[in-house]
């Protein structure tokens, strides 16, 4: 039997008031890629991005890493900005790395979420957790 098996695993940090820090990884039997995304909560653009693969197919894989650059700039609330980064860099650079960057970006929310849940249980540890995230509509 053939198996094949990939995990994506996404973590984000506030790394200030304006800032937040996400990590991405992508790990399977042939490649294991990581990015990191620093994005302005202002106004959600990207303000940087460095990627590094730790395993990857041929010699012309790593020449996609300065092509990560093209991100820098685009709002992850824009309309088509994940079609924007498949083009850009999935096709330019490496799919990989475009799959990475688009789901970090969807973690946007979720994490703008737990951090106004936890402020809002700080403020009142009886709080209802998940009338809160019903009340923002951060559960579905």
């Amino acid at each position: 039997m053939i198996t094949f098996n990939r995990s994506q695993l996404i973590g984000a940090e506030f790394v200030g008031e304006d800032t937040i820090r996400f990590n991405g990884i992508q790990e399977d039997h042939i490649y294991g890629m990581e990015v990191r995304m620093d994005v302005c909560l202002k106004d959600a653009t990207i303000q940087s991005v460095s990627g590094n693969m730790k395993r990857y197919t041929n010699d012309v894989c790593p020449q996609a890493v300065p092509v990560l650059q093209t991100a820098v700039g685009l709002s992850l609330r824009e309309e088509g900005w994940d079609a924007k980064v498949m083009r850009e860099i999935g096709r330019k650079g490496c799919e990989h790395f475009a799959e990475i960057i688009i789901e970090c970006g969807r973690c946007l929310n979720q994490a703008l979420a737990s951090r106004d849940l936890w402020e809002a249980i700080c403020q009142d540890p009886t709080l209802d957790q998940q009338q809160f995230l019903d009340d923002r509509g951060a559960t579905s």
